[in-house]
């Protein structure tokens, strides 16, 4: 069932909606019926709601203040926004459209019409969760060969003469993942020149020093993401990345998806 949060600061009308509108029936959960902003921000913020309906005009944080702050929150781009107001004045209808509002309903409200756009939100979650489905198996297979496969292979051959200081680097990049690890810095450590040390690497990793470090980074990404304890922020910081939108960009480009879809996968 598709998890809904409804907010409005009129009682009678929160538990209206809670009550007669059939959630059961539209394969909908309500977790959650809050008469704020702020609680609802706080149910949100986790990325498993996906369905959000509240009234515009609330005290302290409008619906729309609201929208607008879940929109820039991680993992909850994909949230549906419907929209109930008594307020008939354009400008907060333009003001939801902006916030690509799923539907806008009127108060004094009928049920019906909030039943037909929750079917409608609700179908269109379906086909999303179709193609999903399909994509999650391939997916899969890519988060188990990637960067798994570039880390367990390169790995220095015990024939090769630099093998030594190859696994005492290698050593030191794991324990310092957190931090800037630059080529120069580890050069620095070991005394060689960043130039001979990287062509040292790569002759005896098969991989260049730097594709290394990401899939490295990745790989323990991967494995703090399955800790539902440890948010994505602090994923991001003990992997030794500062900027969230770079950490989810590279952690994308690695798995095929998001570290928020990775953790609902894993």
């Amino acid at each position: 069932m598709y998890k809904v949060l409804i907010a409005d600061d009129e009682v009678l009308d929160l538990e209206g909606m809670r009550m007669f509108i059939p959630w059961t029936e539209l394969g909908l959960e309500v977790v959650a019926a809050v008469n704020n902003g702020f609680d609802a921000y706080e149910v949100l913020k986790d990325g498993t709601v996906d369905i959000l309906v509240t009234d515009v005009h609330m005290p302290s944080m409008s619906g729309l203040e609201l929208a607008r702050k879940v929109q820039e929150t991680e993992g909850c781009g994909d949230l549906r926004v419907i929209f109930v107001s008594g307020y008939q004045d354009f400008h907060y209808v333009k003001q939801a459209l902006s916030l690509r509002a799923y539907s806008y309903v009127l108060k004094p409200m009928d049920d019906s019409e909030l039943v037909e756009a929750l079917v409608k939100v609700t179908k269109e979650l379906d086909a999303e969760s179709r193609k999903l489905e399909e994509e999650r198996k391939w997916r899969e297979e890519a988060a188990k060969r990637t960067p798994h496969r570039l880390i367990q292979t390169a790995v220095p051959s015990e024939t090769k003469k630099h093998t030594k200081l190859i696994q005492e680097m290698i050593v030191y990049m794991k324990e310092h993942l957190g931090c800037s690890l630059t080529l120069k810095e580890v050069a620095d450590r070991f005394a060689f020149s960043p130039n001979y040390l990287g062509s040292m690497f790569k002759e005896e990793m098969g991989s260049g020093f730097s594709e290394f470090v990401i899939a490295m980074r990745m790989e323990k990404a991967g494995e703090l993401l399955k800790d539902p304890k440890v948010k994505i922020y602090e994923v991001a910081d003990q992997v030794g990345y500062r900027y969230m939108p770079y950490f989810s960009r590279q952690f994308k480009e690695t798995f095929g998806m998001t570290p928020i879809e990775f953790r609902r996968h894993h």
